[in-house]
C-alpha cells in the first residue's frame, strides 16, 4: 500500500475510533443521568398556569390536589422522581375539565414542573332547559366553577344543546353561537360591546348589546363579517350623530340595508 492510501486509511480508522468512543462515553453519561435520575428526590413543585390574569378557574391549590388528593404539596416532595410517573400525572391534570393541556417534567435539581393551559371560555349559555355551561376557543363544552364566574357573552332562548350530549358543540343552533362568539371575542370593540345573545322560535340569533337600549336581529351567521362591518358603520355614521336610544330594533338580515324600528320612548 503506497503512503498516501495508508495515510487515508489511517484517518478513516481515526474518525471511526474518535466516534465509538464519543458514543460509548455518551452512552455512560446517559447511564449514569439516568442511575441519578432514580435516586432524586422531588425537593419542590413549581405551577404555571396560562392564561393566568384574567382567569381564575384552576389555581396552585386545585393542581395540587389532583396530583395528591390531601392537596398536601409536602407528601409530593421527597418522593423519588421515578416514583411520580410523570405521564400519569400529565393525563390525570389533563382529565380536569378546565384544563386544556399539562406539561410536567423535572429538572436536575429535582423541582417538579408543572405548566398548564386552561381552557378559555367565549360565551356562556343557559339552554331551554335552565343548563348553564361555557363554550372554548375550540368550540368545547365546558362545566360552570363552583369558584369563578368567566366575563363573556351569555346565550339564552331557545337552545337545546346540551353538555351531557358530546364534548363539543354539535347542533346547528350551538354552531351558529360558536361562531358569533369566536368572531365577537377576536374584535375588541364587539368583545366589549356585545353583552347578550338569543336565540328566537326560527333558531335566528338577536344580539343584546350593553351600550343603547336597542336589539340587533342578526338572523344566521352566514356574511357574518359583513354584516358587522355594516353595523360598524352604521355605529359610526348614524347612531354617533342621532343617539344611541333613537331606535328599539335594527334589522341586519337583508343584504346592503338596514332596517331600523324607532324607539317609541325616545
Amino acid at each position: 500500500m503506497d503512503k498516501p492510501k495508508l495515510i487515508k486509511t489511517l484517518k478513516k480508522a481515526g474518525i471511526i475510533s474518535l466516534w465509538i468512543v464519543l458514543t460509548m462515553g455518551l452512552l455512560f453519561s446517559l447511564a449514569f443521568v439516568n442511575k441519578e435520575n432514580r435516586n432524586l428526590a422531588c425537593t419542590s413543585v413549581t405551577v404555571n398556569i396560562d392564561p393566568e390574569n384574567e382567569l381564575r378557574f384552576i389555581n396552585r391549590e386545585m393542581v395540587i390536589t389532583i396530583i395528591n388528593s390531601e392537596g398536601d404539596e409536602n407528601k409530593i416532595k421527597g418522593q423519588k422522581i421515578n416514583s411520580l410517573k410523570i405521564p400519569n400525572l400529565e393525563s390525570k391534570i389533563e382529565s380536569n375539565k378546565f384544563i386544556k393541556k399539562a406539561q410536567v417534567f423535572t429538572d436536575m435539581n429535582g423541582i417538579l414542573h408543572i405548566n398548564i393551559d386552561q381552557k378559555v371560555p367565549i360565551l356562556r349559555i343557559i339552554n331551554a332547559q335552565g343548563q348553564s355551561f361555557y363554550i372554548d376557543k375550540e368550540g368545547n363544552k365546558v362545566p360552570e366553577s363552583p369558584v369563578f364566574t368567566a366575563h363573556v357573552p351569555v346565550a339564552t332562548g331557545n337552545i337545546f344543546e346540551s353538555i351531557d350530549d358530546t364534548s363539543m358543540v354539535q347542533s346547528y343552533v350551538g354552531t351558529e353561537l360558536y361562531k358569533i362568539a369566536t368572531y365577537v371575542d377576536k374584535d375588541a370593540f364587539w368583545k366589549a360591546q356585545i353583552e347578550q345573545i338569543f336565540v328566537n322560535a326560527e333558531s335566528e340569533l338577536v344580539l343584546i348589546p350593553k351600550v343603547g337600549e336597542h336589539t340587533i336581529h342578526f338572523g344566521s351567521s352566514d356574511d357574518m363579517e359583513q354584516k358587522f362591518k355594516k353595523l360598524m358603520l352604521f355605529y359610526k355614521e348614524a347612531l354617533s350623530r342621532i343617539g344611541w336610544d333613537k331606535y328599539s330594533d335594527i334589522d341586519l338580515r337583508f343584504k346592503n340595508q338596514i332596517v331600523c324600528k324607532k324607539n317609541l320612548n325616545n
